[in-house]
């Protein structure tokens, strides 16, 4: 199998649509593609430069059961309201009892991986597609090869980057769920590989895309349970959805009353919030989580601080930690409750590093009120850690 990557294209989104379209019209011409649509701004990228260039494509949505709910509406639905035509295979019922249970991180990463080759190989045979088309995008690339995008030709073959990954294997930061794989395929096409996301907004915008599609928040490959710290339970995931759509909803709706927009570019050129969710787990202060030093993923236990907010001093002793992964501030503690709750919000520009964003405290009290208001919250934190020396997600 090879894989097709459109390497170093101009960046005006005019300009790149023009040359997407002719990448994609020179391998998917007279082909029939399988694209893997996920809600996120990637896929959906990917899927409309299909369109612009009237390739044959089937687009395709796997219902984990892990996707976020925001404001109240599955991604499936939102998704199919966008794209009438969209496929939705659901595999909840035999994937969700592989993942219940599991709390290592990376074999999180790899039980998602599987799920979601395994499903792209059935479809692609049922259908007898003959290319596969995904939003692989320029931090996937780098984190999961340890290689910049320059390193990779135009056309590869699968053995050609595992050999280029196993030499450069000192770069490798975290496996990806759509690179690496083989499928029953000539090839795969990957048209936004040497983007970050901000460029694929742009790219959007010129689309005439909807704002709730341009400015969605940045989502991880394993879903809700990248957000559930330890083992995902039944239990904990209907708790992580309540949650995660009332931290996101509501710093949303500051954007848009503050700005007209729920994402800002600010004035270090971030994407700001870059993400804004809700991250769970029981008695978190005594549970390891992902954290970086020197480009490596760490796992250390998170440290707790107390007393009166300030955002610079907060965010400045977090950016010097040591020997832990996190700085949480505390806002509510409970003897009662199950789920101790963090609110998490960034500002990056390509994911690789993150600043925190400086939501005003009032908004951050309101959320810790609603959050208060779901009987299984238990205590209620807000990560004040910039990537490094943490990471954005959990696992």
């Amino acid at each position: 199998m090879l894989n097709h990557r459109l390497i170093d294209p101009p960046r005006e989104p005019e300009k790149f649509v023009r040359t997407a379209v002719k990448f994609l019209q020179k391998y998917g011409k007279n082909k029939k593609v399988f694209c893997a649509l996920s809600g996120g701004v990637d896929s959906s990228c990917v899927y409309l430069l299909l369109k612009e260039a009237r390739v044959d494509a089937l687009p395709v949505f796997i219902d984990h059961g892990l996707m976020r709910i925001i404001r109240g509406k599955e991604e499936r639905e939102y998704l199919k309201k966008l794209f009438p035509e969209l496929i939705i295979v659901d595999i909840r019922k035999k994937f969700l009892p592989k993942i219940f249970g599991e709390g290592d991180a990376e074999n999180k990463r790899k039980l998602f991986k599987n799920a979601y080759s395994d499903t792209i190989s059935s479809v692609i045979k049922e259908e007898k597609c003959d290319l596969l088309a995904d939003g692989t995008i320029l931090p996937d690339i780098e984190e999961s090869f340890g290689v910049k995008i320059s390193d990779l030709k135009e056309t590869m073959s699968l053995e050609e980057e595992i050999n280029l990954k196993e030499k450069n294997i000192q770069g490798f930061v975290k496996s990806q769920h759509n690179v690496e794989i083989e499928y029953e395929v000539e090839a795969t096409i990957q048209p936004v590989a040497s983007l970050n996301k901000y460029e694929i907004r742009k790219i959007l915008e010129y689309l005439k895309m909807p704002p709730e599609l341009v400015y969605r928040k940045a989502f991880p490959g394993p879903a809700l349970s990248a957000r559930i710290i330890g083992p995902v339970t039944n239990e904990n995931l209907a708790f992580e959805k309540k949650v995660h759509d009332i931290v996101e909803s509501n710093v949303d709706d500051y954007y848009i009353e503050k700005y007209s927009t729920p994402m800002i570019i600010n004035e270090k050129g971030e994407q700001e919030p870059f993400q804004a969710f809700a991250a769970i787990g029981e008695d978190i202060l005594n549970r390891k989580v992902t954290g970086i030093v020197n480009g490596k993923r760490t796992y250390e236990l998170p440290l707790c601080v107390k007393g009166k907010w300030d955002y610079s001093k907060l965010t400045d002793l977090a950016s010097q930690l040591k020997g832990y992964s996190r700085l949480l501030y505390e806002l509510e503690t409970d003897k009662k409750g199950v789920y101790d709750v963090i609110i998490r919000s960034v500002n990056s520009k390509d994911a690789r590093t993150a600043t925190i964003t400086n939501l005003p405290f009032e908004l951050i009290e309101k959320l810790k009120i609603l959050l208060k208001e779901i009987p299984e919250t238990k205590n209620i934190y807000f990560d004040i850690t910039p990537k490094p020396p943490a990471t954005i997600e959990y696992v």
